[in-house]
C-alpha cells in the first residue's frame, strides 16, 4: 500500500507542474511531457516537422510583406505575434502584440497575447495587469479569464485561479485547459469528485488528450475506484499504446486489488514499451516474493539495484 501511495503523490506533483508551465490560453492545445521517477515520457504525438516550421517561417514572411503596404493593420501585427509565439520567439511576439494594441486598443486578442507572453517570461504581475485590461475591454472573453487563472496558479493564489477558470468555463464550456487545471486545483484540496467531474467533461471534449486519462485515473484510485481507473487507462492505451506509464499504472492498480497475475502482465508490458522504467523491477520483486517465486524476485531485485545505481 505504501508503494502505491508514494506513486500517486508524485503523479499529482508532476501534474500541477505541467498545468503551470505547459498549458496555453486560447492557443492550440499541446500534450505535455510526463516525468516519472527520472524517466521522461512524451504523451504528445509526433514532434513538429521541419516542414511545419518552414510553413511558419513562410507565414511570417507573408505577414511582413503585407505590413509593407498596410503598416497600421492591427490584425496583421496580431497574426505576426501568434506566429512568433508559436516559434518560441517571445520578444518578437510581444512587440507585435503591443503594436496591435497600440493601433487598436479595443482589440482584446493582442491584450491576451501579451498576458500569455509576460506570464511565460516570468512577469506575473504585468501579465495580470494585461489580462485585466482584456477583461475590461470584453468581460465575456473566456481566454482572458483562463490566462488570468494560470497566472494565479503561478502566484499560488489558488482560490483566485479557481474563480477565473470557472468564469472561463461559464463563458465557453469547451475550454479543456480550464477544466484540466480546475481538476488539478481540486485534487490539491482533496476534492476528488469535483476533479473527476472536470476531467471527465474534458475527455468528452477532447478524447485525444491523454494526460487527462492519466490524472483522472489517479483521482479514481484516491477514491478506491481501482476498476474505474484500470478501465480508463486501458481506454487511453487504445489511443496511445506506446505510453509505458499507462501500463505501469494499471499494474500498480491490479497489485492494490490483489490481482498479482494481471499486475505482473501489465508491468512486464510497461518494460517492453520502455526499458528505462527502473521502479517496475522493484514492484515486480514485491509481486514475485508474494507469490513465492524467490529466484525471480532476486533477479528483479538485482536489476533494480544495478539500473538505479548512480553509475548506471
Amino acid at each position: 500500500m505504501t508503494r502505491y501511495k508514494k506513486y500517486t503523490f508524485s503523479l499529482f506533483s508532476i501534474m500541477l507542474f505541467l498545468s503551470c508551465y505547459n498549458l496555453g490560453c486560447g492557443k492550440k492545445e499541446t500534450e505535455p511531457q510526463t516525468t516519472q521517477h527520472g524517466v521522461s515520457i512524451k504523451l504528445e504525438g509526433d514532434v513538429p516537422s521541419v516542414h511545419k516550421k518552414t510553413m511558419a517561417d513562410e507565414e511570417i514572411e507573408k505577414n511582413k510583406n503585407l505590413l509593407e503596404s498596410n503598416p497600421n493593420d492591427a490584425r496583421i501585427h496580431y497574426s505576426l505575434g501568434l506566429l512568433y509565439e508559436e516559434k518560441g520567439m517571445l520578444d518578437e511576439s510581444l512587440v507585435s502584440y503591443r503594436k496591435a494594441s497600440e493601433l487598436n486598443p479595443t482589440m482584446v486578442e493582442p491584450l491576451v497575447g501579451q498576458g500569455n507572453i509576460l506570464n511565460k517570461k516570468g512577469k506575473p504581475d504585468e501579465a495580470i495587469s494585461m489580462f485585466k485590461k482584456a477583461i475590461d475591454v470584453n468581460p465575456r472573453y473566456a481566454e482572458a479569464h483562463e490566462g488570468l487563472g494560470l497566472v494565479y496558479i503561478h502566484k499560488k493564489q489558488e482560490e483566485d485561479a479557481i474563480k477565473e477558470f470557472n468564469k472561463a468555463i461559464d463563458i465557453n464550456p469547451g475550454l479543456v485547459n480550464s477544466r484540466y487545471n480546475l481538476g488539478i486545483l481540486y485534487t490539491k484540496k482533496a476534492q476528488f469528485n469535483e476533479a473527476i467531474a472536470e476531467w471527465t467533461r474534458a475527455i468528452e471534449i477532447n478524447p485525444q488528450k491523454t494526460e487527462i486519462y492519466y490524472n483522472l485515473g489517479i483521482a479514481y484510485t484516491k477514491l478506491g475506484k481501482f476498476d474505474d481507473a484500470i478501465s480508463l487507462w486501458q481506454r487511453a492505451l487504445t489511443i496511445r499504446p506506446d505510453v509505458a506509464d499507462f501500463h505501469y499504472a494499471i499494474g500498480l492498480a491490479y497489485k492494490e486489488k490483489g490481482n498479482l497475475d494481471s499486475a505482473e502482465a501489465s508491468l512486464k508490458k510497461a518494460l517492453e514499451v520502455n526499458t528505462n522504467l527502473v521502479d517496475v523491477h522493484k514492484v515486480l520483486e514485491e509481486i514475485y516474493r508474494s507469490k513465492g517465486m524467490l529466484d525471480d524476485a532476486d533477479r528483479e531485485a538485482e536489476l533494480y539495484k544495478s539500473q538505479s545505481s548512480p553509475h548506471h
